[in-house]
């Protein structure tokens, strides 16, 4: 067990990143925060300190990391990238992408579960690619949680889970999108959405000229499948709480939610429906959770993980959520909800 030392990078960035990257270079763990949510970060060219990855976090063997590099450069010595997948790269990076790309022989089978590809991302974060470039290794990281709760978008909701696992968190506020990266397949014909996020299909589309989403964005893997991505096969980002998540015509959803949240006061439970600002007025005398106002679905991402983990908190043993359209980041949303439901979808009519 370590004495975890929290660092206020706001206050003390210099002597946070030096710290970091004594403790990456020595085979050691450190959470990082980015623009999508906070990593746990260690050298991807060391099989020992991946492998603390996978035990603080609890986390599959088969569930293949994210490997961040401070830029292309650095990108170019751990995948092969054409001309075409260098212009995405310019296009996206840094920021919240990930490309899999075919992998060289310097990566390890540990860090790809053993595929023949690596996710590669170079984030949008000062202090993480500063201890990226002093190090001058690239720096596996998932999220910095415990393997199937919702991602940690605050240096507390790492505290929360690995308090002791590991001697470092670097605290960087909230982070800036709220899900994780894009995760997109550039080894194919067509560009694959394995995972989405906050750069969009719609976007990839406008830029590349064509794009397909993977079918298990939205449904599980069969148990022998093996996951490309992240965040494909198990389930994900799921609260203590039972979560379901309803589709279909506004006043059936309405209807229903109401009708099995009073059920649940019968039989004991404490529910609680997820719901835009403007719709609580369809709730009345129940509770809710207020995700952001005017159908804003950005700001639902930003908060989602956020919300899902305060409702354990406060003891909620049901969570109603209402299915989004899957367009643009709605997708990124319903992607993240469903895992966190284990794929319990009621359709209502």
């Amino acid at each position: 067990m370590y004495n975890t030392k929290i660092i206020d990078l706001k206050e003390n960035f210099e002597s946070g990143v030096s710290e970091a990257v004594t403790l990456i270079m020595n085979d050691e763990l450190v959470a990082f925060p980015t623009e999508t949510v906070y990593g746990l970060g260690a050298n991807a060219f060391s099989d020992k300190a991946v492998g603390r990855i996978f035990k603080a976090k609890g986390r599959p063997q088969d569930n293949p990391l994210i490997v961040h590099v401070d830029s292309i450069e650095m990108a170019e010595k751990l995948a092969y990238i054409n001309d075409e997948a260098k212009k995405v790269l310019e296009e996206y990076w840094p920021g919240p992408f990930t490309a899999v790309l075919k992998k060289k022989d310097i990566v390890s089978d540990i860090v790809t579960a053993g595929l023949d590809s690596v996710g590669l991302r170079m984030p949008k974060n000062k202090a993480m690619l500063e201890v990226i470039k002093r190090t001058g290794f690239p720096i596996a990281a998932p999220s910095a949680n415990k393997s199937g709760s919702p991602s940690p978008t605050e240096a507390d909701h790492v505290e929360t889970d690995l308090l002791g696992l590991l001697p470092l968190i670097l605290d960087g506020g909230t982070c800036e999108y709220g899900v994780e990266s894009t995760v997109c397949d550039l080894t194919k014909k067509v560009p694959l959405v394995l995972r989405p996020g906050r750069v969009t299909c719609e976007q990839i589309k406008d830029f590349m000229g064509a794009v397909e989403v993977s079918p298990n964005v939205l449904t599980p893997l069969m148990s022998e499948e093996i996951p490309s991505s992240p965040g494909m096969k198990y389930k994900h980002y799921s609260p203590h709480a039972d979560v379901f998540v309803i589709k279909g015509e506004k006043n059936h959803v309405i209807e229903s939610t109401n009708k099995m949240y009073d059920e649940d006061l019968q039989n004991g439970e404490k529910p609680i429906i997820f719901c835009f600002k403007e719709d609580t007025r369809f709730f009345k005398g129940r509770k809710t959770m207020i995700q952001g106002e005017n159908q804003n679905v950005d700001e639902v991402a930003k908060y989602l993980f956020k919300n899902l983990r305060s409702i354990d908190n406060d003891g909620y043993t049901r969570v109603y959520f209402e299915a989004l359209p899957t367009s643009g980041m709605g997708l990124a949303v319903m992607n993240r909800i469903i895992r966190a439901a284990g794929f319990n979808l009621l359709l209502v009519k």
